[in-house]
């Protein structure tokens, strides 16, 4: 049975998160060679010896992906461990505060940006250059609904993740010449852990469920969408946006 993504050369970044987590569970289950960066060793130690335990692969690497000499480390690290990098996923991301732009301070601004988009192009910018080198690659970024119609409770996060939609466009025009694929996923409210505060009921007024297209998306979904991108099935698809939402979510 073919196997197209075994062996595969996977950074994820966020890799210690709800989605982040769920896609190196699903790069491992299929026989990729998985690095999951982040801030939080403890928590990436857990998860990395999870996979391992498995008889998988996966590395957990230390990394403020707002710091590019943090980032070119990462890549240098993963390069050195495995000799190449055939996905980065760019999830790493946060919308940090909720608070109207008046209140918004600039520190926390700049902070936003940093970690929503400064970082995608950091990571991508240092994986790019060794993905020219080998003339193959896929590079997914995980922007958000916010980035693509209004988000008025945090303006910061909304207008950073649209620069991740343009940023993805402009690097798949850039680097198309060296077959690396560029593609973009916009979800929507989505169920982790993290956000079961905000997530509506399974069930309607009269006790019917909710249809699974109805309702916000599980990270398994995201994971699988991630997948497909990272494998031939996608080889013609670079430079697009692909939201991921509940149908009754307006964007």
């Amino acid at each position: 049975m073919d196997k197209p993504h075994k062996d595969q050369v996977v950074i994820i970044t966020g890799g210690a998160g709800g989605i982040g987590s769920r896609m190196a569970n699903t790069f491992a289950n299929h026989d990729a060679r998985v690095v999951i960066a982040g801030r939080d060793k403890g928590k990436l130690d857990k998860i990395a010896d999870a996979i391992t335990g498995n008889g998988k692969t996966c590395l957990a690497l230390t990394c403020d992906v707002t710091d590019p000499v943090q980032v070119e480390k990462l890549v240098a690290d993963t390069v050195e461990q495995f000799g190449r990098i055939d996905v980065l996923v760019n999830n790493a991301g946060g919308a940090m505060f909720v608070k109207p732009p008046e209140k918004l301070r600039p520190e926390q601004w700049r902070a936003a940006i940093d970690l929503n988009l400064n970082s995608v192009f950091y990571c991508s910018a240092a994986a790019g250059e060794r993905m020219i080198d080998q003339n193959s690659g896929h590079i997914i970024n995980i922007s958000s609904v916010a980035g693509i119609k209004n988000s008025p409770a945090f303006v910061h996060y909304g207008a950073a993740k649209a620069g991740v939609i343009n940023l993805t466009k402009s690097m798949a025009v850039c680097w198309g010449a060296h077959n690396i694929n560029v593609n973009c996923i916009a979800p929507g409210l989505t169920a982790t852990e993290g956000v079961a505060q905000w997530l509506p009921a399974k069930t309607r007024e009269d006790g019917s469920p909710v249809p699974p297209l109805e309702y916000p998306p599980d990270p398994q979904n995201v994971a699988d969408l991630t997948l497909f991108l990272a494998s031939p099935g996608s080889a013609r698809i670079s430079g697009e946006i692909l939201p991921i939402r509940a149908l009754n979510e307006i964007v």
